[in-house]
């Protein structure tokens, strides 16, 4: 079984609009981030893995139907990517 790998903008519109959002209220961009994403074949496409990047930080996230939004501003408020 292979991997597929997405990027930003192949991630569904409700995800990224709300990703736009919680940028906007910590004073970023999207443009601030590099956004990736991984699904295994045959797994559901709410299982996939969501990777962040910015400056040298990494972080990835089950998506767990749009859960990675959550734990990725969970690490905004903990100033992990500063």
């Amino acid at each position: 079984m292979g991997t597929t790998l997405f990027r930003y903008t192949d991630l569904p519109i409700g995800d990224r609009a709300a990703f736009e959002l919680v940028c906007a209220r910590h004073g970023y961009a999207p443009v601030h981030f590099d956004i990736s994403a991984s699904a295994k074949a045959g797994e559901p496409a709410h299982e996939r893995l969501v990777t962040v990047r910015r400056a040298g930080w990494t972080q990835s996230y089950r998506d767990l139907h749009g859960q990675w939004i959550r734990q990725f501003e969970a690490d905004l408020t903990c100033r992990f990517f500063k």
